[in-house]
């Protein structure tokens, strides 16, 4: 291909650092990776995995080098939240200056089947990325598998939810008690004379019970009213299948105390507990705080189903999951913590958010 690497007469070896060879989006790394880890399921699976990835080589990588390969990794790639969390990184490592450069790759982007976090970690490592950043899930898998990349001299950042106990070198995100803290304000705002009963929603996957605990103390001693009552209530998911739709039929039918909020602390909880109780006509009954943003969340609020969300903002989480990388590569260390900071969307302002992105995307100057 015209590369310094294939010029090189048999049996030298190429002596250059990796950083100085560049990067090509290392989508040869990863087609390697990829097909070693699907072989070992089925040869159908191999080869399938490994066009995918030729394809995306020839029409998205090839032309650009860069000094820093990053791999960034999620169980929920599949949500419009996540998509803006990995397109603020791709769009900071790209602003970086050729010196510093990165290329952000999802692991098993495009694929039907998706790796398990375990999987991704290890292609991550095969690779011998220049860092991962990281949407933990399982906290007790995730410890092992970034203790594990950090044993190979790999930094790790965690975005969103934290495992403080882990070799990872920083935190993107938001405190899990602040985060209740947040949601706490939004219901002494709507609450009034008759409101009784507060239902949290946990989504299982992303709330462990250290975050659990956490958020329950930021929510309660905000909400200091003796005359609210907290249900809480951990939504459980096996690969995609989870019991929301049973719980919050529960509530909508009157099986269990009717609450006079509920709080849904996921995207997809959010949209399926707005699309649940309206389909029931609960909605007068209940008012929904949910989380994040997405087309059907904003439909909620416009039509005043929802009362409101509070998100994070994505695209800046990834940005500024990029920058701790790139920090800790130039100086050895790295805050800490780094906090992004929440938004409330109502129905008043969900028609100015939607217009800002609009914006955003059009290249509009506000």
């Amino acid at each position: 291909m015209g590369r310094e690497e294939d010029k090189m007469e048999d049996g030298e070896r190429d002596e250059r650092p990796a950083k100085a060879r560049g990067r090509s989006g290392a989508s040869k790394k990863l087609w390697i990776a990829v097909g070693i880890i699907a072989a070992a399921s089925s040869a159908a699976i191999a080869s399938g995995c490994m066009l995918l990835f030729m394809g995306r080589t020839a029409t998205e990588t090839e032309h650009k080098t860069y000094a820093y390969h990053i791999a960034i990794i999620s169980d929920e790639t599949d949500t419009s939240f996540w998509a803006d969390v990995y397109r603020g990184a791709v769009e900071a490592g790209a602003e970086y200056s050729a010196e510093y450069s990165a290329y952000v790759e999802q692991i098993g982007d495009g694929l039907e089947d998706k790796f398990s976090m375990e999987d991704s970690i290890d292609i991550a490592i095969y690779e011998h990325v220049d860092g991962i950043l990281l949407m933990p899930s399982d906290e007790a898998k995730t410890k092992t598998m970034i203790d594990k990349a950090c044993s190979h001299d790999i930094p790790v950042i965690t975005m969103q939810k934290d495992v403080p106990d882990s070799a990872r070198q920083g935190f993107v995100g938001i405190n899990d008690y602040f985060l209740g803290q947040e949601y706490g304000k939004r219901v002494l705002k709507i609450a009034d004379e008759d409101t009784r009963l507060v239902t949290v929603l946990f989504p299982g996957a992303s709330f462990n019970e250290t975050s659990r605990n956490w958020f329950r103390s930021g929510l309660q001693n905000t909400v200091r009213q003796e005359k609210i009552r907290f249900d809480f209530r951990i939504i459980q998911d096996d690969k995609g299948l989870n019991n929301a739709e049973d719980v919050i039929h529960e509530i909508a039918e009157g099986n269990v105390q009717q609450p006079d909020v509920i709080i849904c602390l996921d995207e997809v909880l959010t949209q399926s507990t707005y699309q649940l109780l309206r389909e029931r006509r609960a909605l007068e009954r209940i008012d929904v705080i949910g989380s994040y943003i997405s087309e059907v969340i904003l439909k909620g609020l416009e039509e005043g189903y929802i009362d409101s969300t509070i998100t994070i903002d994505p695209e800046a989480m990834g940005r500024m999951g990029v920058d701790a990388l790139m920090t800790y590569k130039k100086y050895h260390m790295v805050s800490y913590y780094t906090e992004v900071g929440t938004m409330l969307v109502d129905r008043a302002s969900a028609a100015a958010y939607r217009r800002e992105v609009r914006d955003e995307g059009s290249g509009t100057e506000k």
